[in-house]
């Protein structure tokens, strides 16, 4: 109840039905339509508010649906990239393997090659040797070609692995690139939805004080209302005894 009116209810009740509680009944009725005017508009104002914060409210919701959802995303993009660190580290353990069995299998067939080598160049002295020992010498370099056909397959087979990891791990390097790119658009999506998130919390947050402001003020004038209608009734009442008693008082 403001201090205005306050004072107004203390001088009806102190005047009664004396001819100055006319003057007041009149200024009471003035601050009644006053109070119902600006009743009527903070009622208003409080209705407007309601329909914003409602709207506000449900923007907010929406924005914390993309802001999870992106999120969720992002975590599957993180799942994928690890994946596929995963899969880069188990192919770079697989070529180091090749590379070291290639290495191997090219350093018997060098070795291979240097002792047919030996083995052709005695060529002239297997006329010296026996039918036996030639027959033995013979045996032993059709024997190395073996060997150095099956060491020149087996490298050509690690080889050509060694080419088909190359292939992959370049396929795996091109996705990672992709999902990198795709990491950094997610991170700054999260980062906007987010910021646009924090301003639709603060106009929720604002709306929300406002409407409590206005509901407060059009709870405070409903009363302050209420007490200028029952004060006028209360004079009217007085007024009409006071109104009788004179027309009995003049018969």
């Amino acid at each position: 109840m403001t201090p205005a009116l306050r004072a107004l209810l203390l001088a009806v009740a102190v005047l009664g039905a004396s001819p100055l509680a006319a003057q007041s009944s009149k200024e009471a009725e003035r601050k009644l339509q006053k109070l119902r005017s600006e009743l009527k508009g903070v009622a208003q104002e409080r209705r407007n508010l309601e329909g914003q914060r409602g709207q506000a409210s449900r923007q907010l919701r929406d924005a914390d649906e993309k802001v999870a959802r992106t999120w969720r995303v992002l975590a599957q993009t993180e799942t994928a990239l690890q994946r596929e660190t995963r899969a880069m580290n188990e192919l770079q353990a697989k070529r180091d393997a090749l590379q070291a069995g290639l290495q191997q299998q090219r350093a018997e067939l060098a070795s291979l090659l240097r002792a047919a080598y030996r083995i052709g160049n005695n060529a002239p002295l297997k006329l010296l040797l026996s039918q036996d020992r030639v027959a033995d010498a013979n045996r032993s370099l059709a024997y190395h070609r073996y060997l150095q056909r099956e060491r020149a397959q087996r490298i050509q087979s690690l080889t050509a692995d060694l080419t088909e990891l190359q292939r992959v791990e370049t396929e795996i390097v091109e996705r990672r690139k992709a999902l990198e790119g795709t990491r950094q658009q997610q991170k700054q999506q999260v980062a906007t939805l987010a910021d646009d998130r924090r301003e639709r919390a603060a106009t929720v947050a604002s709306l929300d004080e406002r409407y409590k402001d206005r509901s407060e003020r059009e709870k405070a004038l409903g009363q302050d209302a209420k007490a200028l209608e029952t004060l006028l009734a209360n004079l009217r009442a007085a007024a009409a005894r006071a109104e009788a008693e004179r027309r009995a008082a003049a018969r």
